[in-house]
Order: structure tokens, then sequence, then C-alpha cells
């Protein structure tokens, strides 16, 4: 049973390692609002969906994310 969890922890790792760090910025108007969120994947479009999602759960109200 250690092994197991072990495995799975060590594939939680890996995965984190090879996923790049992308800063998004929300914007109503067509201006960024100010604040930000970090979202770890391995593209931008999959960055600005998920931050898109982020801010929504939130409660924010936003038109679109840009991410760097």
């Amino acid at each position: 049973m250690k092994k197991i969890s072990f495995i799975l922890i060590l594939l939680g790792l890996v995965s984190n390692v090879f996923a790049s760090r992308y800063i998004c910025y929300r914007y109503v108007n067509g201006k960024p609002t100010g604040g930000f969120v970090k979202i770890y994947t391995d593209s931008q479009s999959k960055a600005e969906k998920k931050a898109l999602e982020k801010y929504k759960d939130l409660g924010y109200t936003v038109d679109y994310v840009k991410c760097k």
C-alpha cells in the first residue's frame, strides 16, 4: 500500500515539473482590473481557460483573460 501511494505522489510531482507557470490577469471592458492568478499547465491556451474558470468560480466579472 505504501508503494502505491508513493508512486501516486511521485507522478503528481513529475507532472508539475513539466508544467509551466502562467500569470493570468482578468480584463473587464478592455482594461486590466488588477490582481492575478497563477496557473500551472503545459500551454497558454489551457492556462487562459483554467484562469477564466477560476475567476468565474470566485465570482468575479470577467470579459477575457490574458496569461504570460
